[in-house]
């Protein structure tokens, strides 16, 4: 088994934590958590400053964007299109609503004619701008994570590393050789034993709902869905990300099939 070495930093809202082969510099570590923070910074909802606050605050303007922001959004808004909204990009309004996201300025202005959410087909990107063709707002923390994690593995290997693995506050990509043991624990609390993970990456949604935090998991008509947990496996990790959220909307009969057909495996949990 090859000797690791592991370093961790909070980002994304959770602690990251990358581990690489022991022979590994800090250079490396440091080029795949200033990934990280760069996707951070351009795709938060929580920081004003953020791409997606810009495109949010526009409402039909085109804004310019960076192509790692263009690319997330090209991916969220195909995700949206093909799981029939059962993944929606567009329910930042609802979220608000609910007290899962922060009230900015420009919900405030905007804040009236705000759909609760809507469909792909509000989002008009270019190479290197996007617009908001209806008053919707658009989050992505439902992939960004993923995708930020799928950036850093990219660079990783970009700069000659074999192996590895990348846990963003559950959600996991390991490349290479390496066969990393896989524990989740669901919302009740108990852990399952899922056995190893090889060159493929593993998400898990759990939606909660209290009093405090009334619900962190919505549909695709924003409606909060009973607590449980989605694990799901894939190739990348930002498809593993945003196929949990869909598979809290599938059936349970029907969510294995209707899953492979967006390229996940739903782990039954």
């Amino acid at each position: 088994m090859t000797a690791l070495q592991k370093r961790m930093r909070p980002l994304l809202g959770c602690f990251v934590e990358i581990a690489l082969p022991a022979t590994t510099s800090q250079a490396a570590f440091n080029i795949a958590f200033s990934q990280i923070e760069l996707i951070q910074n351009l795709l938060s909802f929580h920081d004003p400053a953020s791409d997606l606050s810009r495109l949010n605050s526009a409402q039909g303007r085109a804004v310019n964007c960076h192509a790692l922001s263009i690319q997330c959004l090209r991916l969220a808004q195909a995700v949206t299109r093909v799981s029939n909204g059962n993944f929606n990009c567009t329910l930042g309004s609802k979220l608000i609503e609910c007290g899962a996201l922060p009230t900015h300025t420009f919900y405030r202005i905007y804040g009236d004619d705000l759909l609760d959410y809507g469909d792909w087909f509000d989002i008009e990107l270019t190479r290197n701008s996007a617009r908001l063709r209806r008053p919707v707002l658009v989050t992505l923390d439902g992939i960004a994570k993923g995708f930020a994690v799928d950036c850093a593995v990219a660079e990783l290997k970009r700069a000659g590393i074999a192996e590895g693995w990348i846990n963003a506050g559950g959600d996991i990509r390991v490349f290479g050789e390496l066969v990393l043991p896989i524990v989740v624990r669901d919302h009740k609390g108990a852990e399952h034993n899922l056995g190893g993970l090889q060159n493929a990456a593993i998400a898990t949604s759990t939606s909660t709902a209290s009093r405090e935090f009334p619900g962190l998991l919505l549909d695709a008509a924003g409606n909060q869905l009973i607590p449980l947990t989605s694990t799901v496996i894939s190739r990348s990790a930002w498809r593993a990300d945003a196929l949990t959220k869909v598979a809290a909307s599938i059936p349970v009969s029907q969510r294995a099939e209707y899953l492979a057909g967006l390229g996940g495996r739903w782990i039954p949990i």
